[in-house]
């Protein structure tokens, strides 16, 4: 089996070095020639899109935006499809799209017999290095099976939602909730801050109850350390918190958390903070209150 993956940013890496740790073959192509030749030295072949085409079995993606996977897919003058030999038989898109993108692109590979998997990855990059992401996977009932086998190398769960689009959907809810938990805890660091509360003492006595999280757990001792390293950027995430906002426009539902959550990523993106790692939201928050919340 051979397995092709575009886009080798914080997310594709980890995930490239997982398949060849299974000894899988792994075509790899990036506009940054220099990681081609990081996943190359790791055991990967660099290739061109006519290559990748011809080649592979199972196509990864991970890439920015929807408009990026168009380009690479089909309307790119030197995309996937427009290659004169194409033996992909299956797309499977761990980007962040929005469920209309994911449906359009679809129905366009259906017609050059090429499966359109959305599956979507939740865990950053520290689950993406240890291979236990979870995907939400939207496709044909009958890709299924096939499709959890093939990420078994880079994933812990691989959950099937529902047809195509039904992953976005299930990537923005999980959005919703990731980002939604970092501004609220920014919010309860900087409260306890306020009245001289040891912080790691707080974060100690909360994780025991209802409000401990993977989020908090994650993000908490980022915060306190103002080690904004990314995981995922807050770029990235006030890309997801737009495809929520427009999505829920396109169907009537009003989401006025998500609106003020985007527009406090907003605002701490215009500061030129955007490559920071989504925990440093917090610099909102200390900014507003004119405050600093670190260990020092």
């Amino acid at each position: 089996m051979k397995i092709g993956f575009i886009g080798l940013g914080i997310m594709g890496k980890p995930m490239v070095k997982n398949f060849l740790k299974e000894q899988n073959t792994v075509l790899v192509n990036d506009v940054n020639k220099d990681t081609e030749l990081e996943m190359v030295k790791e055991g990967a072949q660099a290739v061109s899109i006519t290559e990748m085409a011809q080649e592979v079995d199972y196509l990864f993606l991970s890439l920015p935006n929807g408009a990026i996977v168009k380009s690479v897919l089909y309307s790119g003058q030197e995309s996937i499809l427009n290659q004169p030999q194409v033996n992909v038989k299956s797309v499977i898109d761990t980007s962040s799209l929005t469920p209309n993108e994911s449906l359009e692109i679809s129905k366009v590979l259906e017609e050059k017999s090429v499966s359109y998997i959305d599956a979507p990855v939740s865990g950053g990059e520290p689950l993406a290095i240890t291979g236990e992401l979870s995907i939400m996977v939207g496709c044909n009932e009958n890709d299924y099976e096939d499709i959890k086998k093939v990420c078994e190398p880079i994933a812990q769960s691989v959950i099937r939602v529902g047809e195509v689009g039904s992953g976005s959907v299930v990537k923005l809810a999980n959005q919703i909730i990731v980002n939604t938990n970092i501004a609220a805890l920014s919010e309860a660091v900087v409260l306890a801050k306020k009245f001289n509360i040891d912080l790691e003492a707080m974060y100690q006595a909360i994780k025991g109850g209802l409000a401990e999280s993977t989020v908090m757990d994650a993000k908490f001792p980022k915060m306190i350390a103002e080690d904004y390293q990314p995981g995922g950027t807050l770029n990235i995430n006030l890309k997801d918190l737009k495809n929520v906002t427009s999505t829920a426009d396109t169907v009537g539902l009003t989401l006025p958390v998500s609106n003020q959550v985007k527009e406090i990523y907003k605002s701490e993106v215009a500061q030129g903070n955007g490559l920071n790692d989504h925990s440093g939201i917090i610099k909102y928050f200390e900014n507003i209150n004119n405050m600093k919340v670190t260990k020092c």
